[in-house]
């Protein structure tokens, strides 16, 4: 697997061109520091003052090994990269060509050393073009501001460099307007001003050059209060002299200045918008490639974007741009007739394409040939003839799937971004109606409208149209993608008057297995995978390797694209073109079935992740159903999931609805709670008498509890009272795990002691080492509750040693949790070392109340044998971790924010610890001090949306002012 790491723009990791997802600016900022000095040691010293400079977390070095930890995760696949530790820190060993900053200084280095000039242009080129953007975008510590402006400063001095070898060569015609431009940008560079001079000077604008010079000279005596340095005054007296152009250098094109070359690219009548990035490297593509290929989805605005390209690098060709359309061609054997008429040739009956390649090989322009993808192969013929034998000629194609000839280059289009969709809508908008005011629109209208229209320009422009008759409310209410998306200007081509018709032109030039494979794949929400695609799309004869073949073509056709991330590669369809796969599904006929196997197959996938999370292969899983859930919130599947499980209710299919209830738990834990409602839906109206009944309540009597809705948990326990659970379901699933807890978290802890140890015996037979591991997790919780946390010893110590034979990394970290836990008073150097252990293992498979609880505990023994400062430092960080649950308190966050009153009162801040307490009474929680003495009934009690500001507000101040 080829791994490639980029600085040069936002930071970014890929394994063979797929994007990994890095996580959150931290961690991605300690990669970026790892990288910057790749195959050297960097100590962890270094590391955290790259990263939090001056104001590092208390815990900055559990914080750091974490995110070391999940970048090993990440980049375990690609066995030439690792992140080892050694005495003298942590080393990222890897190609060093693998990342874009060292390759650009080896690219850079290379051009200064070559003695050949065109070599020399060449390499500075690739080294340039590595750079995407403002390098480590969106990362600021002041180490990487140092780095930044270094690496700034390196890609001004060798683009100088490359003008330099450009001028050598004698190619001062392809870089004059680019100079201009840069020297417009820094107007005070002594060397890009006499650069610019001798391009000019040798383009024959001599008086242009000493203009230069002129000005250049004002400016430096009115700014900076100095002369023109001597090379500058010496490249002036030179072109003075008439000495500056070198013996056998190319001539320059004999066009006068202010008159453009010959051209015949359409007017542009509407302002372009967005893309400027894209433009200026599609201009830099085509300095280092004869034939660049816009792909694209139809509507994307591939032919706005190459004409936008073409207007502006027509002046760098001395014959200009030329624009040939290949849309209204339906005979193949007509392209080279259609081109010989754009470049307005004398055409002959025979061998036109004959004169046509006879008629460029002498000429130096930009050919624009737009939409080839209805006459693929024949274009694709000439337009290989012309970049072979027309050395002067560049053309720029347009096209739904590559041309496929040798030495393409494809850039594929893509939807605009949501700002820049925004502005065209607005802009189209005030077309269509003068008094539009975005400002006066409901807010998020028209953010609607661009999202649910997948950013593709022709929506946008087609439902702007439509603000001539009603508000941007009332397009967003009643857009359906299709069927109000029509009506474009007159003159364009048919199929771009609607998206409909758009999506039916490319539709229409699929294979019929494609067709066949792109309406099935309309069933899926929110993307899939291959398995996926094969699990529900495929014919009975159809291997995987044909899905991905079919898959392959529809992705080179625009039809599905390719989604960033890490792990398995993911496909989607936009949703214009998932709405049109639907219809078309439909008159098929075969929605119902298709519909039904998407169903079946995520029902099975979801259990057989269930079945997985519990065993050895959790990592796995978790990087299959909910990778960097503990960020996100979100999984890869779950609108799939969701699809599936309101598919088999509408159908009142209720076996497989609990089957999916009783497999979410689980993944619940990583993702958040949000379908929790799914539970209470299906156990409201299921079969009481079905097996699975009283496991789909657990799982609902335990979302209760997560989401603090202790009385719901009880109403749902009741409805299985006396009824025995198979002890193999998961162990978050048993009803009567919930109402202990219930018991233990409303003060009745010895209830909650003896119903787990009675459960205790029932889970060693059934052989459910998990849940054995989560009993004795919940004994050793009742022992610290009940004031003893020693006496939990024992159990603690046969949950680590049942976890460690069970092999599953959340037994690992909760067997730790719990030995830690148990030895907080009388080891708590050994109780903080098992808790940073049970962190590392929690996060590693997402297990964000495993990591949680890990915390707190940590946080509550710093509070008592530590450093008060840093305990108050930690219970901010467990406080914000639950409070990225989602709404409401979790009874963990009342925990931690009891564990908060302790240690203000221990610090010497009474008065908000009183605070504390009276809320946490008033809300029916246990009272954090021995029996609230001292707290009085009057003072503030405060909300439940208001508390853990207030302590997280408190907790802060009295970090940074001790009392």
């Amino acid at each position: 697997m080829a791994a490639e790491f980029r600085l040069l723009g936002e930071v970014e990791a890929c394994v063979d061109g797929q994007r990994l997802d890095i996580g959150h600016a931290r961690q991605r900022c300690v990669l970026a520091t790892l990288l910057v000095d790749v195959n050297k040691p960097v100590s962890v010293d270094q590391l955290i003052d790259r990263v939090w400079a001056d104001d590092p977390p208390h815990r900055a070095r559990n914080a750091l090994a974490g995110y070391l930890s999940r970048l090993r995760t990440l980049l375990a696949n690609d066995g030439d990269v690792q992140i080892t530790r050694g005495p003298a820190g942590y080393t990222l060993a890897a190609d060093a060509l693998s990342v874009d900053l060292h390759l650009f200084r080896e690219l850079a280095g290379r051009a200064r050393a070559s003695n050949d000039p065109d070599d020399a242009v060449g390499l500075y080129r690739q080294a340039l073009a590595l750079w995407r953007g403002e390098p480590f975008a969106a990362l600021e510590t002041p180490w990487i501001n140092d780095v930044r402006a270094w690496a700034q400063a390196q890609r001004f001095s060798t683009q100088l460099e490359c003008y330099d070898a450009v001028l050598r060569a004698g190619r001062h015609t392809e870089v004059v307007d680019e100079l201009a431009a840069a020297h417009q940008a820094h107007p005070l560079d002594e060397r890009l001003a006499a650069q610019l001079m001798l391009a000019e000077y040798r383009c024959g604008r001599q008086a242009d050059a000493l203009d230069i010079y002129r000005q250049m000279r004002e400016r430096l005596i009115d700014e900076l209060g100095i002369d023109p340095s001597p090379p500058l005054r010496e490249v002036h007296q030179q072109i003075l002299g008439s000495e500056l152009i070198p013996p056998n250098a190319p001539p320059g094109p004999t066009q006068v200045r202010g008159r453009p070359p010959a051209t015949n690219l359409p007017r542009r009548t509407k302002r372009f918008i967005g893309r400027d990035g894209e433009v200026i490297a599609l201009s830099e593509a085509l300095t280092e490639s004869p034939l660049v290929t816009l792909t694209g989805v139809g509507g994307v605005g591939k032919t706005r974007l190459a004409l936008e390209v073409a207007d502006r690098s027509k002046d760098q060709f001395a014959d200009g741009a030329w624009f040939c359309e290949l849309a209204p061609l339906s005979d193949r054997d007509a392209i080279g007739h259609s081109v010989a008429s754009a470049l307005r040739l004398k055409q002959t009956p025979e061998n036109v394409d004959e004169a046509v390649i006879d008629y460029l090989r002498t000429r130096e322009l930009l050919l624009v040939v737009d939409n080839c993808e209805h006459v693929l192969d024949a274009a694709a013929l000439l337009v290989d003839r012309i970049v072979r034998q027309c050395p002067g000629v560049s053309v720029l194609a347009t096209s739904r799937e590559p041309l496929g000839t040798e030495g393409e280059r494809i850039t594929p289009v893509g939807p605009l971004p949501s700002d820049d969709a925004a502005d065209l809508f607005v802009e189209r908008a005030r077309a269509a109606r003068p008094d539009f005011d975005a400002d006066r629109e409901p807010v998020g209208a028209v953010a609607e409208i661009c999202r649910r229209l997948d950013g593709i320009p022709l929506a946008i422009e087609l439902a702007a149209a439509r603000m001539r008759a009603m508000s941007s409310l009332d397009v967003a209410r009643r857009l359906d993608r299709l069927r109000l998306l029509s009506g474009g200007a007159r003159g364009v081509h048919p199929r771009q008057r609607s998206v409909s018709a758009t999506i039916d032109w490319s539709y229409r030039l699929l294979s019929e297995p494609e067709q066949s494979l792109f309406e099935r794949l309309s069933v899926f929400a929110g993307g899939f995978d291959l398995e996926a695609a094969h699990g529900v799309c495929a014919d009975a004869e159809q291997s995987e390797d044909d899905i991905l073949d079919l898959l392959t073509g529809l992705v080179d056709k625009s039809m599905v694209f390719i989604r960033s991330g890490s792990g398995v590669t993911r496909y989607d369809v936009l949703e214009t073109l998932r709405s049109y796969g639907r219809e078309r599904l439909c008159a098929n006929g075969h929605a119902d079935d298709i519909t039904g196997r998407h169903a079946q197959y995520f029902v099975e996938l979801v259990e057989r992740s269930e079945q997985g999370m519990h065993g050895v292969d959790e990592p796995a899983w978790i990087q299959r159903m909910a990778p960097n859930a503990c960020t996100t919130y979100s999984a890869p599947d779950f609108e799939n999931l969701r699809t599936a499980f309101d598919h088999v209710m509408a159908v009142g299919d209720l076996d497989a609805a609990l089957r999916v209830v009783t497999s979410l738990i689980d993944l619940m834990n990583r993702i958040g709670y949000h379908s929790a409602r799914w539970a209470y839906r299906v156990v409201e109206i299921a079969d009481r008498a079905h097996p699975l009944f009283p496991s789909a309540v657990g799982v609902a009597a335990r979302a209760a509890w997560v989401l603090n809705d202790f009385a719901r948990a009880r109403s749902l326990v009741g409805m299985v009272a006396g009824r025995a659970v198979d002890p193999k379901v998961c162990y978050l699933a048993h009803p009567g795990d919930v109402l202990a807890e219930v018991d233990l978290y409303n003060g009745d802890a010895s209830a909650a002691l003896a119903y787990f140890e009675a459960e205790l015996p029932n889970a060693r037979k059934s052989g459910n080492l998990v849940r054995v591991v989560v009993l004795l997790d919940r004994i050793t919780l009742c022992h610290q509750t009940l004031g003893s946390p020693e006496a939990g010893l024992p159990a603690a110590r046969e949950a680590v040693r049942v976890a460690d034979t069970a092999g599953n990394p959340t037994a690992r970290s909760l067997a730790r949790c719990s030995l830690g836990r148990a030895l907080a008073d009388t080891d708590p150097d050994r109780a903080l070392a098992l808790l940073h252990q049970a962190t590392e293992i929690g996060a590693s498979v997402e297990n964000n109340w495993c990591t949680g609880m890990a915390g707190m505990e940590a946080a509550a023994i710093r509070a008592v044998h530590g450093d008060p400062v840093a305990a108050a430092q930690m219970l901010i960080s467990v406080l914000d971790h639950w409070q990225r649950g989602g709404p409401g308190l979790i009874p963990q966050q009342w925990d931690t924010l009891r564990h908060a009153a302790r240690l203000l009162v221990r610090i010497g801040a009474t008065h908000e610890a009183a605070t504390l307490e009276r809320s946490i009474i008033a809300a029916g929680c246990e009272a954090p001090l021995s029996d609230g003495a001292g707290v009085g009934a009057d003072g503030v009690v405060l909300s439940d949306g208001d508390i853990v500001e207030y302590a997280r507000t408190a907790l802060r101040r009295h970090c940074r002012n001790p009392v």
